[in-house]
């Protein structure tokens, strides 16, 4: 096994590329089609893309935020969901393209790992873990808005590391850096509010290069992230011709609601779980749901409770790991970055219509994967840490099949593909569901 493992090791990033897209696409491709779909927030977000494909009507708003009966302005989510149906008609073919960025954009963030950051985390734990872990696996497999943010979000934070000194490690060059910044921020407004939480983020990356660069190479960098906000919004400039800048009535979501100001714990936990195995939200909505799952898959219970105890160790660890004192510049700034972000994040629901459920900041995650490498470094040298891993990963597996087997029978497509058959094949996206209607007078 080490002989193989070694030979590995020696892989070009295409070899392992091919490799990886092998081993784990088509299980995470058919755990995401197998999925959520009949539930009201799934549904409409699918019915945005086929009413586009089914009328030709041009998108111009996404998203709905049904708190404010209010949607977000732009017709990239449209088009994401629609024009794979021009491609090939079939339920599939939204996934198919969803689970083609989130794959491509999590290699992308293991090889910046692996290769940039030189930590010494065994190279077989690091990637089926970013292809595996349960937010992972549940929020950027299956159609619903949140899912196409993690693409985004992990070319915004490497980019945004690439700016900063103390993490820069020369992988995209500073004008890059500040296009795909712009790109991707851009990207996500169109996608999902929590794009408010990227702009101290790009206010931090102008600062340093302010102060380290001169004028007339700023001059260039503004220019580069300018166009790369351009090329972002080409889909949203549209809506802001028809319908002008404010409307969308999105920012009727920016409301004081001090009930939020007890949240803090809440939120640095949930943050955090975006790097282990959270059990009980994939399991069910409710008590109820979790312990009917239990016993109609009771094989699973040995390994829902391995999960389970890995899951809380995962998060005490590094809360734990986090007080410890290093020399490491690029180790210390990550940390800092985050603790400022839970802040930031714990801030802006003073200003939320709603409570901090956990996919409203799920963007930060590539930024809580990154530390939580560092975290693992300094265990996974132990042999009976590797032991557990293995045992855990496998764990994670059955899980995961567990869940995936659940979903297909009660919550998929699955249920009635025929429907949604009929619907894409004779265009008429009313008979699957109708869309909610917004007066913008």
């Amino acid at each position: 096994m080490k002989k193989y493992y070694s030979i590995f090791l020696k892989w070009k990033w295409y070899q392992k590329l091919f490799f990886f897209f092998l081993v784990f696409f088509p299980f995470r491709l058919l755990y995401g089609i197998t999925s959520e779909f009949w539930f009201e927030d799934e549904l409409q977000i699918f019915l945005i893309g086929l009413k586009f494909y089914s009328t030709g009507e041009w998108p111009y708003f996404g998203p709905d935020i049904v708190y404010t009966s209010s949607q977000i302005p732009g017709a990239l989510q449209g088009l994401l969901v629609g024009l794979p149906f021009n491609v090939i008609p079939i339920p599939e073919a939204p996934f198919i393209l969803l689970n083609i960025l989130s794959f491509f954009s999590l290699f992308f963030l293991g090889y910046y790992i692996v290769n940039y950051h030189c930590i010494k985390v065994p190279e077989w734990f690091l990637w089926c873990w970013i292809f595996l872990a349960p937010w992972v696996m549940n929020l950027s497999t299956h159609v619903i808005n949140p899912s196409y943010v993690l693409p985004a979000a992990i070319i915004f934070f490497i980019s945004f590391f690439e700016i900063i000194p103390s993490t820069q490690k020369n992988m995209i060059k500073k004008p890059l850096s500040f296009f795909l910044l712009g790109f991707a921020t851009l990207f996500i407004f169109q996608l999902h509010m929590s794009v408010v939480l990227l702009f101290p983020f790009i206010a931090v990356a102008f600062y340093f290069t302010i102060i380290k660069e001169k004028r007339k190479k700023i001059i260039s960098i503004f220019f580069f992230f300018i166009v790369g906000c351009i090329i972002g919004a080409l889909t949203l400039i549209p809506t802001f011709v028809k319908y002008g800048i404010f409307d969308g009535n999105a920012s009727s979501n920016i409301v004081f609601n001090p009930t939020n100001l007890k949240e803090i714990l809440t939120v640095f936990i949930r943050i955090l779980s975006f790097a282990s195995f959270e059990v009980a939200r994939f399991l069910g909505s409710n008590t109820t749901e979790r312990l009917h799952f239990a016993t109609t898959y009771y094989w699973s219970i040995p390994f829902i409770i391995i999960v389970s105890l890995v899951g809380i160790a995962q998060v005490c660890w590094m809360i734990i790991y986090g007080f410890k004192k290093t020399n490491d510049r690029c180790w210390k700034t990550i940390k800092v970055v985050l603790l400022i972000s839970i802040i930031l994040t714990y801030f802006s629901f003073f200003f939320s219509v709603k409570g901090p459920s956990s996919h409203t900041y799920y963007l930060l995650l590539p930024l809580v994967m990154i530390y939580s490498f560092y975290c693992w470094e300094h265990i996974m040298h132990l042999k009976w840490i590797k032991k557990i891993s293995i045992i855990f990963l496998f764990s994670t597996l059955i899980f995961h099949v567990a869940v995936g087997i659940n979903n297909f029978k009660n919550k998929s497509f699955y249920i009635n593909r025929g429907k949604v058959v009929k619907a894409i094949q004779l265009k008429q996206y009313n008979i699957l569901g109708e869309r909610r209607i917004y007066d913008r007078n």
